[in-house]
């Protein structure tokens, strides 16, 4: 979640549960943790908030949100062509790991790590979170084959899928490795192998 000034009380304890979750997990993190960071009352958190699972859910939906928004941004840019978009969004995503020191500080991929110990709501959270984004990967790919932009003519949806499956190893790979080679690694695969991209 951007780390721009929230602007109620609401936004505050998400921001919150944002940093204290991508330090820890969403197990390892109590609603004090979380409200001590935020600097609210106990009395705050419910006035928002049913329960934990609750702003678990509501936690992931902002997330998706701005994530998809950014995602959004780069592949609905017509100045480029339909691959050009995917580059720059890739190469964003790159830019991303660099700046902040190889650190994956996102929540999705933190809890997503956790989903055999989350509730099935907390799962279909994240899973439609995932959903949303492989779909806007699968459209910009539609307007490329459209365009015979790239070589691989499969389902479109199919590709995207297992484009952001592999984008998940991939963000636990540059953890382990501390490394950007992974990243460097799979926009290669996935622009020559998965898609296969026309060479002008």
């Amino acid at each position: 979640m951007d780390q721009k000034k929230p602007s109620n009380t609401k936004d505050l304890i998400l921001q919150a549960g944002c940093k204290a979750i991508s330090e820890k997990s969403y197990h390892a993190c109590g609603l004090k943790e979380i409200l001590d960071i935020a600097g609210v009352p106990k009395g705050s958190f419910y006035h928002y908030f049913k329960s934990k699972e609750d702003f678990g859910v509501q936690l992931i939906e902002a997330e998706i949100h701005e994530y998809s928004n950014f995602i959004r941004e780069s592949l609905t840019n017509r100045q480029y062509s339909p691959i050009q978009r995917l580059r720059n969004l890739l190469n964003e995503k790159r830019s991303f790991y660099i700046e902040g020191d190889l650190a994956c500080d996102c929540v999705l991929p933190k809890m997503a790590l956790e989903l055999s110990q989350l509730s099935p709501t907390l799962r279909a959270a994240i899973k439609c979170g995932y959903d949303t984004i492989t779909a806007q990967f699968a459209q910009v790919i539609r307007e490329a084959q459209a365009e015979d932009e790239i070589l691989n003519q499969q389902d479109a949806d199919f590709l995207a899928t297992m484009i952001n499956y592999g984008w998940q190893g991939v963000a636990i790979r540059v953890q382990i490795e501390q490394s950007i080679q992974p990243v460097d690694d799979y926009i290669e695969f996935i622009l020559t192998t998965i898609l296969g991209v026309r060479i002008a």
